[in-house]
């Protein structure tokens, strides 16, 4: 399909709609975390919206994305930036920020769109958070589905538009749907969590992996907690500190990742949470996947990300580590800003019932 192209899909005339906000952009303080609304489940044969808010992807790499996709039976809209490239001064752009805007604004606000798919990470989302449309986003919330640099969508959209997305498999990279890498575990964790499954649901630790690794239980020695989830990339989260994308983490379960990053940049991170406040008063900590260049570096990161977290969160703030979630090839497509019960032991996230129950 030619990049661009429209589909429409049928009526949802079952499907409930989220009320419509009517007075400008809400603030995160403006939602408790039940509050939050979560997207419509993703319908079989439903139609699946391209776009790429950060880094740039190839033509070859997109057609591969969008064949993998169609043969699964779904219909494919590709944004019509989607296989720009930023050119000599913003290469690492995948376009102009208009163009990455207008994509992911009209896909908001296109109720044939059933879930958008972001192509990969790298940079430029942050740039883009200013002006997207929360109110379409709060209007019909559907699943956002990317990691890596959609930290940032995934973060404001629970700040300003109170809306759940998930952090998961994207279209051309980090081991996405036109990659030869892609897992079969990974994707049907994927398809799991967007679709049309219903709620509550327990997340498992993917199969063929290790239990996670305890280094500090919760109060009391409990090793089951409750809050709401947050999967991040790190350095993205941190980048947001200060602004008002970043949602209320009181009470949270901070799951954090990042890649080729060394671990003093894991330091400095952490650290600017902590004098942020942001780290007060979290429940817990999970750390997923921190990937350096060598085997030494994978090495003394996997020591060293848990004892900074042990280190710089207050004691009370539960830390395990192990969980199947980064740039890594079988990993779990979380949601970002749902209620969870987490059993530290199992290495499980039971998500709490949300408003769209899913056609049955």
């Amino acid at each position: 399909m030619p990049p661009g192209g429209r589909l429409r899909c049928g009526n949802r005339q079952d499907m409930t709609r989220a009320p419509r906000k009517t007075q400008g952009i809400m603030r995160s303080s403006e939602h408790s975390p039940l509050s939050l609304l979560w997207p419509r489940p993703l319908p079989p044969g439903g139609t699946i919206g391209i776009v790429s808010p950060s880094g740039p992807s190839s033509p070859e790499s997109l057609a591969r994305a969008v064949a993998a996709l169609e043969n699964r039976g779904y219909r494919v809209v590709v944004g019509e930036s989607a296989g720009s490239a930023g050119g000599a001064i913003h290469p690492y752009l995948a376009g102009a920020d208009e163009g990455r805007l207008r994509d992911l604004n009209h896909f908001l606000g296109d109720p044939s769109i059933d879930l958008i798919l972001c192509a990969r990470g790298g940079y430029g989302a942050g740039r883009l958070l200013h002006r997207l449309d929360y109110d379409a986003a709060r209007r019909d919330p559907k699943p956002l589905v990317g990691y890596s640099d959609v930290t940032a969508l995934s973060l404001a959209f629970a700040a300003r538009a109170g809306v759940v997305t998930f952090s998961g498999i994207m279209a051309t990279a980090g081991h996405g749907f036109g990659e030869d890498t892609l897992d079969p575990h990974s994707e049907a964790g994927f398809w799991l969590a967007v679709g049309d499954h219903g709620f509550p649901r327990t997340f498992e630790r993917p199969e063929g992996t290790a239990p996670w690794t305890i280094h500090r239980a919760g109060p009391g020695g409990a090793l089951t907690l409750t809050g709401t989830v947050y999967p991040v990339c790190l350095s993205l989260l941190t980048s947001l500190v200060g602004t008002p994308y970043v949602p209320d983490l009181a009470g949270a379960i901070l799951v954090i990742e990042d890649i080729h990053e060394e671990l003093y940049v894991v330091d400095r991170c952490l650290t600017q949470l902590r004098l942020a406040g942001l780290l007060e008063n979290l429940t817990a900590i999970l750390i997923g996947s921190f990937n350096g260049t060598t085997p030494e570096e994978d090495a003394l990161l996997e020591r060293g990300v848990p004892a900074l977290c042990l280190a710089l969160a207050p004691e009370h703030v539960a830390v395990a580590s192990g969980v199947a979630y980064g740039h890594i090839p079988r990993r779990m497509t979380l949601p970002v800003g749902g209620v969870a019960e987490v059993d530290l032991a199992a290495g499980t996230l039971a998500y709490q019932a949300n408003r769209y129950q899913g056609r049955h």
